[in-house]
């Protein structure tokens, strides 16, 4: 089966993904921390997101593109998934973070966010996106985009003080 896919696919394709792979895969990586927060969890998500991205290569006209919205909506996914799991594990059992790494004081900040303000200020700022681009990457409008931006900014000075 695999076979037959790659037979398909024009010829070079994995010379361009593996290109797109080396250029891409840090820049994704550090995306993915700033969202989420965790070196292992961003390197996890963002492998996913390639292996998607090789599977569908042939479909994608958008590489970049693909890719950066497939780590984005991963990493949404993973701190809603947490959310829930958080909210779980604080009605049914203690849990000791005392061991946990300590956290940079950036990222201590930008944590207290929520999930879409944190990505909004991670798209906008870090990867210098157009409220356009950020919103399509995060399904929304981007006059939301814009407002996610100034809430979040607006927290974080407030923080600061």
């Amino acid at each position: 089966m695999e076979h037959e896919i790659e037979a398909a696919r024009p010829a070079g394709w994995v010379d361009d993904f593996n290109r797109l792979y080396e250029a891409e895969r840090h820049p994704m990586l550090r995306v993915c921390f700033l969202i989420v927060g965790s070196t292992a969890v961003a390197e996890d998500l963002v492998q996913d997101a390639f292996v998607e991205l090789y599977r569908r290569w042939d479909t994608v006209d958008n590489t970049g593109g693909y890719l950066r919205r497939a780590v984005v909506n991963r990493s949404l996914n993973w701190l809603r998934r947490g959310k829930v799991e958080h909210r779980y594990l604080a009605v049914h059992e203690h849990v000791d973070r005392s061991s946990d790494p300590p956290e940079e004081p950036m990222w201590a900040l930008m944590a207290t966010l929520p999930a879409a303000q944190r990505a909004a200020l991670v798209l906008t700022y870090y990867l210098d996106l157009s409220s356009e681009d950020a919103a399509e990457h995060l399904g929304c409008r981007p006059a939301t985009v814009r407002s996610l931006v100034r809430r979040g900014l607006a927290a974080l000075r407030k923080d600061l003080k």
